[in-house]
């Protein structure tokens, strides 16, 4: 099986907060929990091909999907399977 990083919206659960939060899917599946707003940006962490985990710190929506871009090319490139 391969290593495949997504983000999915969802909607918050509280309806105060104006942001969408985005879920974490690896191959398909949800992976920890939801990236949300904090503030200037979204905090949460990306799964990574060892099995280990990355905390992009507050992060904006755009350079969030640039690191899991970044991931999924490096994990195609190295032939990464899932854990």
């Amino acid at each position: 099986m391969t290593f495949r990083i997504a983000l999915r919206s969802q909607p918050s659960p509280h309806f105060h907060e104006a942001h969408k939060r985005w879920q974490v899917l690896l191959n398909g599946e949800p992976w920890g929990d939801p990236f949300y707003y904090n503030m200037t940006g979204f905090r949460g962490v990306l799964p990574l091909p060892g099995g280990g985990a990355f905390d992009p710190g507050e992060i904006a929506l755009t350079a969030l999907r640039r690191e899991v871009a970044r991931i999924n090319r490096e994990a195609r490139a190295s032939g990464a399977a899932a854990p």
